[in-house]
C-alpha cells in the first residue's frame, strides 16, 4: 500500500485538519515538476535556475506552514495530556490514601516508589464524597491512554509524512534541498521528540499496574492497551463469519425452494407470515449493522467514540455478520420445520416458531459471559433506558437506539401478535385467522417507539442550559406518529360502514396526517440528521463544507429518503386496488422502513455527528474528574512544573520554553 493511502486510512479523523497535507504537497511537487520549463521547450539555463528557486522557495514555505500547524497542534494536546496525567495522579492518590477506600496492600506498599503526597490524606478526610471510586479510575485511566496512544499515532504519521514528502521532492526535483530542510526544521522540532510522550504511557502504565491492577502488569495491559491502528480482523472470526454466511444462504435457497413446492395450508398461511416476519427482521438488522459498522470503520467515521464502547472490546463487522448469520441459520430451521412438520412426526407446526423466538431471546438475555456478553448487555440496558426515558439523562445511543425502535414498528406489532397468539389462542382453536385480527393494543403498540423518543425529546428540553426549541420540534415530529396511527386505526375499524375507503372521512384524514408527518420527518432528516442544504452554490451544492463520503451518495440519500418515505401512498393505493394481500405489502414496507433508515439514514446520521466532534478536536471521551481544592492545585502546578522539566530554583531542560509557546487556557 502506498504512503499516501496508509496516512488517510490511519489518521485520526477528529484531527482530520491538524495532520500535515502530505496529498496536497504531492500534487504541488507533481504540477511543479509538469510546469517546469525544459531545454527541450526552448528555455534558456537562467530561466530553468529562476523557476527551481521560485519553486523552490514556494514548496518550503508552504512546508513550513505545515509544520508550524502540525507542531503547535502537537503540544496543545501533549500539554493538555500533562495536565489531564497530573489531575489523575493527584485523584489517584488521594484516593488510595482516603479512609474508607479499599486498595490493595500491593497498591499501598508501591506508592511509595511515587512522590509523596502524605498531606493529601488530612486534605481529604473531610471531602471523601467527592473522591473517584477504582471503577472510575480505571475508566478514566483508560481513556487518557488511548489519547495518549492516538496522540503518539499523530507524531509518527506526521514525522513520517514529512520525511516522505522532503524524499519525493528531491527525486522529482533532482535535488537535495528536501533532506537538508528536513534535517534543519523537522528533526529539531517538539513533535518529533517521542521521550515526553513516551514518559507519560509509562508513568501511566505504572500508576494503573502498582494501583488498580493489584501489581499484575499483564492484567493492566490487558485493559490499558489499543488495538494497533490497521489491525485486521482475526483469521478465525472471518472464518466463523464466512462459514456462517455460507451456510445461511444455502439454507435460505433451500428454505425458498421448499416454500414454493410445499407452502403451508391456506389457512395458516398468514399466521406463518405474522409469526416468522418479525424475528426475519432482527436477521435483516444484523445483516445491516454489519454493513454499517464495515461502512463507518472504511470511511474513518468514529463509531465507538459515539456510541461510548470501549475501544479495546467493540464488535467488529465479522461478528455483526455472524450474529445475523446465526440467527438467519435459527430462522430457516425453523421454517423447514414448519413446512415439513408431518414428515417429522409433528402434529403441531405452531411448536416450531415459539421454538424460535425463546432460542432468540435466550441467546440476546443469557448472562453468562459467552457470545460476546459486553454487547449484549450494553444493548439491553440501552433498551432498557429508551424504555425509561423520562427518567434518564438522553445521550447519542439513547436516541440512536430509539430511532432503530421507531424503524421496527411492525417488527413490535409482530412481537406484539406473536405474545397474544401463544397467551391465548395457540392449542385452544381449531381455527387461529382471528387470533391476528387487530385490537386495541395493536396501536398502542406502534406508537410505543414514538413514544420513547417523544419522551426523550422532552427530557432533553429539560436538561439543556439553553432550552433551544430545537428539541421541542424534534418532540412535535415524532407526535406526529401518534395522529397517523390513531387515523389509520379508526379508518379501519369504520370501513365497513362505506362504499368505498375515500367516502370515509377518517381515510383523508389519515392522509392528511401522513403528508404533515412525511414532509416533518423528511426536513428534519435532510436538515438536522443529515446537516445538508447548507451550501446552495459551488461543488457542493445543496450539501455541506465537509464530506466523508463520494458526494453523490449524499444526492442518493436526498432522493432515496424522500422516494421510501412516500411508500405509504404505493402501499394505499395496492390494498384499494386489491393487487396485494395486506400482510404481504405491509411486510414489503417493513423491509424498506428497515433499509431507508436504519442501513442508509446510519451512514449519514453517524458521519454528520462525527464531523460534530471534529470541530471539537475531540478523538476521546471527556474524562470527567473530582474538583480539587486549593492546595491541590498548587501541588498540581508542582507536579507539571516537573513533568515540564521545571525545577523550584527555575532552571529548564530542552522543551522548558514549550510552556511559553502555549496559551494559559491550556495549563
Amino acid at each position: 500500500m502506498k504512503f499516501g493511502k496508509t496516512f488517510e486510512t490511519h489518521l485520526t479523523i477528529e484531527w482530520r485538519q491538524q495532520y500535515m497535507r502530505y496529498t496536497d504537497l504531492k500534487t504541488m511537487i507533481r504540477r511543479g515538476v509538469d510546469g517546469a520549463p525544459t531545454a527541450e521547450g526552448g528555455a534558456t539555463d537562467a530561466e530553468i535556475n529562476a523557476y527551481q528557486i521560485a519553486f523552490e522557495e514556494q514548496f518550503f514555505t508552504e512546508c513550513m506552514h505545515e509544520l508550524t500547524r502540525v507542531n503547535n497542534f502537537f503540544l496543545e494536546k501533549l500539554a493538555e495530556a500533562r495536565r489531564k496525567h497530573a489531575t489523575l495522579k493527584l485523584q489517584l492518590l488521594a484516593t488510595a490514601r482516603a479512609p474508607g477506600h479499599t486498595f490493595s496492600s500491593y497498591s499501598l506498599q508501591s506508592s511509595q516508589r511515587l512522590p509523596s503526597m502524605v498531606s493529601l490524606r488530612d486534605n481529604n478526610s473531610g471531602s471523601n464524597r467527592k473522591l473517584m471510586t477504582q471503577r472510575q479510575l480505571r475508566n478514566a485511566y483508560s481513556e487518557f491512554y488511548l489519547t495518549l496512544v492516538l496522540l503518539q499515532n499523530f507524531q509518527s504519521l506526521n514525522e513520517t509524512g514529512f520525511r516522505k514528502i522532503c524524499k519525493k521532492y528531491d527525486k522529482y526535483l533532482r535535488s537535495t534541498s528536501g533532506n537538508d530542510w528536513l534535517e534543519q526544521n523537522v528533526n529539531p522540532a517538539a513533535f518529533t521528540d517521542q521521550r515526553p510522550l513516551e514518559k507519560l504511557i509509562i508513568d501511566v502504565e505504572d500508576l494503573y499496574t502498582y494501583y488498580l491492577a493489584g501489581g499484575d502488569r499483564s492484567r493492566a495491559m490487558t485493559k490499558l492497551r489499543v488495538p494497533p491502528l490497521g489491525q485486521p480482523t482475526p483469521p478465525r472470526m472471518v472464518f466463523r463469519a464466512g462459514l456462517a454466511l455460507g451456510m445461511f444462504i444455502m439454507l435460505a435457497c433451500t428454505t425458498l425452494f421448499s416454500y414454493i413446492r410445499r407452502p403451508p395450508e391456506e389457512k395458516n398461511i398468514e399466521p406463518f407470515i405474522r409469526l416468522y416476519r418479525g424475528p426475519f427482521t432482527w436477521v435483516i438488522f444484523n445483516f445491516f449493522m454489519a454493513a454499517n459498522v464495515a461502512g463507518w470503520q472504511r470511511a474513518g467515521v468514529n463509531h465507538v467514540l459515539i456510541f461510548e464502547i470501549d475501544p479495546r472490546s467493540h464488535l467488529q463487522p465479522a461478528t455483526f455478520l455472524e450474529i445475523a448469520c446465526t440467527f438467519g441459520l435459527l430462522w430457516t430451521l425453523s421454517i423447514l420445520g414448519f413446512l415439513f412438520h408431518d414428515l417429522i412426526n409433528v402434529q403441531d407446526p405452531f411448536v416450531f416458531p415459539l421454538a424460535l423466538t425463546l432460542i432468540m431471546i435466550t441467546l440476546l438475555i443469557n448472562p453468562l459471559p459467552i457470545m460476546n456478553w459486553p454487547a449484549r448487555w450494553w444493548t439491553m440496558r440501552l433498551v432498557g433506558r429508551v424504555v425509561t426515558a423520562p427518567l434518564h439523562y438522553v445521550g447519542f445511543a439513547d436516541f440512536w437506539m430509539g430511532d432503530q425502535m421507531n424503524s421496527l414498528v411492525t417488527c413490535m406489532a409482530d412481537h406484539y401478535y406473536i405474545v397474544r397468539f401463544y397467551a391465548n389462542c395457540w392449542l385452544r382453536y381449531a381455527s387461529v385467522l382471528f387470533c391476528f385480527e387487530e385490537d386495541m393494543f395493536v396501536p398502542i403498540s406502534r406508537c410505543l417507539p414514538a413514544w420513547f423518543r417523544f419522551a426523550q425529546c422532552l427530557r432533553r428540553f429539560r436538561d439543556s442550559g439553553s432550552k433551544s426549541a430545537s428539541y421541542l420540534l424534534n418532540a412535535g415530529k415524532y407526535s406526529t406518529t401518534f395522529f397517523v396511527v390513531f387515523f389509520s386505526t379508526m379508518r379501519g375499524r369504520t370501513d365497513d360502514g362505506y362504499a368505498n375507503t375515500f367516502s370515509n372521512p377518517y381515510t383523508w384524514f389519515f392522509i392528511l396526517s401522513y403528508i404533515i408527518s412525511t414532509i416533518y420527518c423528511y426536513a428534519w432528516d435532510v436538515i438536522k440528521d443529515f446537516g445538508i442544504f447548507k451550501i446552495w452554490r459551488g461543488e457542493h451544492l445543496f450539501l455541506r463544507e465537509k464530506l466523508v463520503y463520494p458526494q453523490a451518495f449524499y444526492y442518493f440519500v436526498i432522493v432515496e429518503n424522500l422516494v421510501l418515505r412516500c411508500f405509504w401512498a404505493v402501499e394505499l393505493v395496492v390494498l384499494y386496488h386489491k393487487l396485494i394481500t395486506p400482510y404481504n405489502i405491509k411486510t414489503c414496507a417493513s423491509i424498506l422502513e428497515i433499509t431507508r433508515s436504519r442501513f442508509i439514514w446510519n451512514y449519514i446520521r453517524l458521519e454528520n455527528e462525527h464531523l460534530y466532534n471534529c470541530g471539537k478536536f475531540r478523538a476521546t471521551r471527556d474524562i470527567h474528574l473530582a474538583s480539587l481544592n486549593a492546595q491541590q492545585e498548587r501541588m498540581l502546578e508542582n507536579m507539571m512544573g516537573e513533568a515540564d522539566g521545571t525545577d523550584p530554583s527555575g532552571s529548564s531542560t530542552r522543551h522548558a520554553d514549550e510552556r511559553r509557546r502555549l496559551a494559559k487556557e491550556y495549563f
